[in-house]
């Protein structure tokens, strides 16, 4: 009877840690984000998807945010031992000719094509699809969203500068390599 009692226990608690195995991975599978926006947002956790109330973005699966981030001094070094490096500047073509409020000038030789526009201009970059891109705009707000709709859309080595240009200008703007990319 006891050795019956013990192995009815010893189930019910396999079963139970199986159980709870499951529920925490399906509950780290169904984490969800902020569609990344460059705010504090983009790093709560919430367990559904829907909108997030910080914002107002798209929840999105966490696990499909995928892109890197690299510093404003990280992309010059990137850019300098790989000039093929591909790169997108998502503001609006008024930011990146120079023509805004803010004038933060603008990367040397790179895309403009505004996140606005993004998803319906994919097909200028489909040549790019696993290439090295490094995406910015003005402070980081549009760049990750940018950098997902990138990921999402099979572009498999995909990086967003944080900061933006704004930090660019404060941090490497006046560095000879900083001043060398830079086009105002």
């Amino acid at each position: 009877m006891k050795l019956r009692l013990l192995l009815l226990l010893f189930l019910a608690s396999a079963s139970l840690s199986s159980y709870a195995q499951k529920a925490s991975a399906k509950s780290a599978n169904d984490q969800y984000v902020c569609l990344p926006c460059g705010s504090d947002c983009d790093h709560a956790v919430l367990d559904g998807p829907g909108s997030c109330p910080h914002c107002g973005m798209r929840l999105v699966l966490k696990k499909s945010v995928v892109f890197t981030n690299i510093s404003p001094a990280e992309l010059c070094k990137t850019v300098a031992a790989r000039p093929n490096v591909i790169l997108l500047d998502v503001r609006t073509p008024d930011e990146f000719a120079g023509r805004a409020r803010e004038n933060f000038g603008r990367l040397k030789n790179a895309i403009n094509i505004p996140v606005q526009e993004l998803e319906s201009r994919l097909s200028e970059l489909n040549g790019a699809k696993n290439k090295e891109i490094i995406v910015y705009c003005s402070h980081s707000h549009r760049s990750p969203r940018a950098s997902h709709i990138l990921t999402e859309n099979g572009f498999t080595d995909v990086k967003n500068m944080t900061g933006g240009m704004s930090v660019w200008n404060e941090s490497v703007g006046q560095l000879p390599l900083g001043k060398a990319l830079l086009v105002k």
